[in-house]
């Protein structure tokens, strides 16, 4: 299981996703509603996959590359690099495996909660009194995208959980206030998003900046038009080779 589980970090890192960890099934299982499957087996593992901010010039890359901009581009690429690499790798052809993604629904037999899988990953605490998964390097600017269940029974002891007690109660208070207000807009305020993450003092060396930041926070133009332009710039320089 070892080597499978470096030789996924070494292709995943190659393609910007530099999170990923191995969890116990059981131990997702034991706390979840929404089950994952163990394959008939006794403790299936799970590997959680995400990124920090280092994933977005291969994002970049993808949307030159295909050359328009999708209906959701974020998950067309998320989809299109996890796929790509599984299916690349040679340590998993040889066991049964399940991709599910951060978008799935409920209703689509596929859910998962992506914090819990993290937090039995030992990657992030997910901290159910504000509601979000807290990161001892990156804070909150991180992203789980992804984990993938295989049929192979999880070797060892289970991963040491992450710390607690990251933040002081004020900084926790501060966080809970903004996610209270977000929460009653509906998500739909970007600077109130913002400030929830901003609450967080770990992590502010790895906040989205330039294209990254306008992609996510569209605060002074829409997401579409940051893609747009850098299509336009590509073509522009393909023309001027020509």
């Amino acid at each position: 299981m070892e080597q499978l589980i470096q030789s996924l970090k070494k292709d995943f890192k190659e393609k910007g996703f530099d999170i990923v960890e191995p969890f116990r099934v059981n131990d997702y299982n034991g706390a979840a509603i929404h089950k994952l499957n163990n394959f008939g087996i006794e403790d299936s593992t799970g590997i959680i996959i995400g990124c920090t901010k280092n994933f977005w010039p291969h994002f970049e890359k993808y949307i030159k590359r295909i050359n328009n901009v999708p209906k959701d581009p974020m998950n067309c690429f998320v989809i299109d690099t996890i796929e790509g690499v599984i299916e690349n790798n040679q340590e998993i052809k040889s066991f049964e495996f399940e991709i599910r993604y951060d978008f799935n629904s409920p209703s689509s037999g596929k859910y998962v909660h992506i914090q819990t899988c993290g937090h039995f990953a030992g990657v992030a605490s997910y901290d159910k009194d504000v509601m979000w998964s807290i990161h001892p390097t990156y804070g909150l600017w991180f992203v789980f995208r992804s984990c993938v269940i295989i049929k192979i029974n999880f070797q060892g002891d289970s991963p040491k959980l992450p710390p607690t007690d990251l933040l002081s109660q004020s900084e926790k208070d501060e966080m809970k206030r903004y996610t209270q207000i977000a929460i009653d807009e509906g998500w739909i305020n970007l600077e109130t998003r913002l400030k929830i993450r901003d609450a967080c003092p770990i992590g502010r060396e790895y906040r989205y900046e330039g294209n990254m930041f306008d992609y996510f926070y569209p605060l002074k133009k829409s997401s579409k038009s940051v893609l747009e332009s850098l299509i336009s710039i590509e073509n522009n320089i393909i023309h001027d080779n020509k």
